[in-house]
């Protein structure tokens, strides 16, 4: 066979395999590359008329060992009030602070995740967290011991409404109910694969020359099935709801609370929107935001707060979706207060101090009330 007859049938039987897979009515779309958000140049202006927080930065956590914080995923306090803080660096992925952040109590779980993700703590104190790519989801008793683990590690598949696989794609947050039923938001869009995973992103942005990884074919494109699911106290499944997009790159839906009045609130990220279910699961309404959804937080006296990621600023809503107040400017200098992604964040009881994962500048950023 000739040279250019043959280049023609690999592109037609590599094309025929790819769009096989791809979910999106969009031909040939393939989710973000590598993230769906372009990097920011210039710092984005605060919400026009919005007055600024009466809160200032304070000393950040200094990390443990010796080391750098790899990326900071995720923030979350103990009942004791103790800051916890989930990164990328696999020596040192879950350290225990003080409240103050400035003592260390504990290096634990080292290398539990190879993409750390989410991290939230229950009303009995147990750590729930997640490994975007390894798509589990643990629950952790608090010294860390694994009390469950939900998922398959490495695998994902198609979904059927028929009956759960037993599989994530892409886990991202949790929250809690009333009655510890809990919800599982998924679908990261296939964005920020890790250096070293062979599996999992199917973009081509994995074999760049910069890049360690290598671009797969898993069952099923990572990222493309962005949903909200729900589980019993004892991980059995209950229900989900589909928040694929209709059109265009895949939906991150980035973040999942339940509001005091029992809504469950949904950050899709990169929509810039927040999309409110009730605990059976249905849609109750949508609210446009002009920033980044990326984190929700609810605090000890039901106030909402919201992390805009790659906007470099956290807010303080109503829960209409309004703006109340604002601090934090983006910056790429991770030896300042500069804010290059606000991933996540926590609000400690007294509602004094909080605490913001920065998943870009590896640091742990501290604000404190006036």
């Amino acid at each position: 066979m000739k040279r250019p007859a043959l280049l023609l049938l690999l592109s037609v039987c590599v094309t025929t395999a790819v769009s096989g897979q791809n979910p999106s009515p969009t031909p040939g779309d393939f989710g973000p590359d590598p993230a769906n958000i372009p990097a920011p140049t210039a710092a984005t202006a605060p919400p026009a008329g919005v007055p600024m927080l009466g809160f200032h930065f304070g000393a950040r956590p200094v990390p443990p060992l010796g080391q750098k914080f790899g990326n900071v995923a995720a923030v979350a306090f103990t009942p004791e009030g103790h800051l916890l803080v989930f990164n990328r660096n696999a020596q040192i992925e879950m350290v225990e602070y003080d409240a103050t952040g400035s003592k260390v109590l504990r290096v634990f779980n080292p290398n539990i995740a190879i993409n750390p993700h989410a991290l939230r703590v229950d009303r009995s104190g147990n750590i729930w967290a997640t490994d975007a790519y390894w798509n589990v989801l643990w629950k952790l008793s608090a010294k860390g011991e694994v009390l469950m683990m939900l998922g398959k590690r490495g695998e994902n598949a198609a979904w059927s409404d028929a009956a759960w696989n037993g599989m994530f794609n892409q886990p991202l947050d949790i929250a809690f109910d009333p009655d510890d039923n809990f919800y599982v938001v998924q679908g990261h869009g296939g964005t920020s694969p890790p250096e070293d995973c062979s599996f999992c992103t199917t973009y081509p942005y994995a074999a760049r020359p910069d890049r360690h990884a290598v671009a797969a074919r898993p069952s099923v494109v990572q990222g493309s099935d962005p949903r909200l699911m729900k589980f019993d106290k004892n991980g059995r499944f209950i229900a989900s709801v589909s928040l694929a997009h209709p059109t265009g790159p895949f939906a991150t839906i980035h973040t999942v609370v339940m509001s005091p009045t029992g809504e469950l609130w949904v950050g899709d990220r990169n929509a810039k929107k927040l999309i409110v279910f009730d605990k059976n699961l249905k849609r109750l309404r949508e609210i446009q935001e002009n920033y980044l959804t990326c984190g929700l937080f609810v605090d000890a006296q039901g106030g909402l707060w919201m992390s805009a990621g790659m906007d470099g600023m956290v807010f303080k809503l109503d829960w209409n979706g309004k703006i109340l107040g604002w601090i934090g400017k983006w910056g790429n200098n991770p030896d300042s207060n500069d804010i290059g992604e606000a991933h996540q964040l926590a609000v400690s009881k007294d509602l004094k101090t909080v605490y913001i994962a920065d998943s870009l500048l590896a640091h742990v950023l501290k604000i404190e009330s006036n």
